[in-house]
């Protein structure tokens, strides 16, 4: 009898090591969850998850890996409330170099809020300190949003503009029309002009005589008679880069899940970039 109750004793005793350490593993992951994925990174961008090519072939550097913490946050709520003047004795550019929509490369949350823009912050995957701007100098009504990253840092190195919404044809007609015409305007205020296509490709069927066929794949052209569904269902891709040394910028076509089509900018200080990655590597 001695020896059963040693053996259900031993049994509870086991058991209870065995739930402290389940309890304590859940625990920890929840810490690590909280604290170091943020948000953004949880949460996928519904309307540009396909979209993202030109963005990604600016971006020489590595991701950075985002690290969410109340610290963080307090520092970046630091940045964007300071009114002082000591965060621009360091700015990476030393003279103002204008940037598209009025603004100024460069320039922090509080001066580009001087100008009379209204920013709300919003959330961007892979990138810090995001604003959706309103009210900027210098408009133009082809575009329904701009944002803009001023990163940790508080300066602003990033802005991505994206079209309004059009009702277009099958082949997307009205779209390649817009984008032919921003891509003449980029090109001629940026240069280095790229452009690429990534073909949508199907098998058909090819006459050999005889009455016998091989099946070949072709690749099917841009603005052919199916081309929004294509460029709908990322079965293909249109964008377009161009730089000057200074300044990249990467114009795209795309098609949101209700068939409606549209065209984003996105430019990026190559000077910042470049700065951020010098940073890195002699910290490395």
């Amino acid at each position: 009898m001695n020896n059963k109750f040693c053996i259900i004793g031993l049994t509870v005793i086991l058991l209870g090591i065995g739930i402290h350490k389940l309890s304590a593993q859940s625990t920890a992951d929840n810490f690590y969850d909280t604290m170091l994925i943020s948000d953004e990174i949880k949460t996928e961008e519904s309307a540009e998850s396909a979209k993202d090519s030109a963005s990604q072939l600016l971006n020489a550097k590595p991701k950075e890996i985002k690290v969410d913490s109340p610290l963080l946050r307090s520092h970046q709520k630091r940045i964007r409330q300071s009114k002082s003047s000591s965060a621009t004795a360091d700015k990476t550019l030393k003279d103002k170099e204008p940037a598209p929509f009025g603004l100024t490369w460069g320039a922090s949350y509080d001066e580009v809020k001087g100008e009379g823009v209204i920013l709300t912050s919003v959330g961007q995957k892979d990138y810090v300190n995001n604003f959706s701007a309103t009210h900027l100098p210098k408009n133009i009504r082809v575009f329904r949003e701009v944002i803009l990253t001023f990163g940790i840092e508080n300066e602003l190195w990033r802005m991505i503009a994206y079209g309004n919404f059009l009702d277009d044809t099958p082949s997307a007609e009205k779209i390649l029309s817009l984008y032919n015409q921003y891509y003449k305007l980029l090109e001629e205020k940026y240069g280095n002009a790229q452009q690429f296509y990534t073909p949508n490709v199907i098998n058909v069927d090819k006459p050999l005589g005889n009455g016998k066929t091989e099946t070949v794949q072709q690749e099917q052209a841009i603005g052919n008679p199916n081309f929004l569904k294509e460029l709908q269902n990322g079965q293909a891709f249109l964008y377009a880069t161009f730089e000057n040394g200074q300044v990249g910028a990467a114009l795209s076509v795309n098609v949101d899940g209700q068939g409606k089509s549209y065209i984003t900018i996105e430019y990026k200080n190559l000077t910042i970039m470049k700065a951020r990655e010098q940073q890195a590597l002699d910290v490395l």
